[in-house]
């Protein structure tokens, strides 16, 4: 039904079954083969190649401008295409629109600033922090600032040249291990951003898999 969608260029997320239901890991298609089988350039984790077992199942979320859609794959074998380390996977099903691509997360660590804005409109003086699991729907916010759900944050977020401004209602506060470096993790939900930054958030994600790729090739 929407296998048509898997062409050359394409941005997929491959996800295992321990990855669990956010996690994964964004490459790109390189190949589309006849056989229902694609090239995808191998997944990465901290500049070191992920292990995918031959034969286990996987899942390939496919981002489009509008939508994700879920296809259940089959991985098939190692391989090389153009100087980059790929894998090849068989398509197991028709596929499936499952949602918007705001739900597109990127595991990182990027130092942000953000301030709160209360309801009267006054913004409180910056504080620091890092950003992970980003997604152009929300993100994790760690930081020793003691804050909590409801608040809504301005939230300044570097993207190598870019950066965007996005405004977060804070959804869970879970206080951290006194041994961590942050005291404090937010789960944040973005609100009036605009698809152009969104946009510009997806290319990042895509941007930094490739080169952590690059970075875990062996020279």
């Amino acid at each position: 039904m929407f296998i048509e969608y898997l062409k050359s260029g394409a941005r997929v997320q491959i996800q295992r079954p321990s990855d669990g239901p956010t996690g994964g890991f964004m490459c790109k298609i390189e190949v589309l083969l006849p056989t229902r089988e694609v090239l995808v350039h191998a997944p990465v984790e901290r500049n070191r190649p992920v292990d995918l077992l031959i034969g286990g199942n996987l899942i390939l979320r496919l981002l489009t401008d509008n939508a994700i859609y879920r296809f259940k794959a089959t991985m098939i074998s190692y391989g090389d295409v153009d100087g980059f380390d790929v894998v090849k996977l068989r398509i197991d099903d028709t596929g499936e629109k499952i949602q918007r691509r705001s739900a597109f997360r990127f595991n990182c660590v990027i130092p942000i600033t953000f301030s709160v804005i209360y309801s009267s409109g006054q913004q409180a003086e910056r504080e620091e922090g890092i950003i992970s699991d980003l997604s152009a729907g929300g993100a994790k916010i760690f930081t020793n600032k003691n804050l909590h759900t409801g608040y809504l944050l301005n939230i300044s977020i570097p993207l190598g040249d870019d950066f965007v401004v996005a405004f977060g209602d804070i959804r869970t506060r879970t206080e951290l291990p006194r041994q961590s470096k942050y005291s404090y993790q937010y789960g944040i939900r973005f609100s009036m951003m605009p698809e152009s930054d969104q946009e510009l958030i997806i290319r990042f994600m895509y941007k930094m898999q490739r080169e952590e790729l690059k970075k875990a090739r062996p020279r």
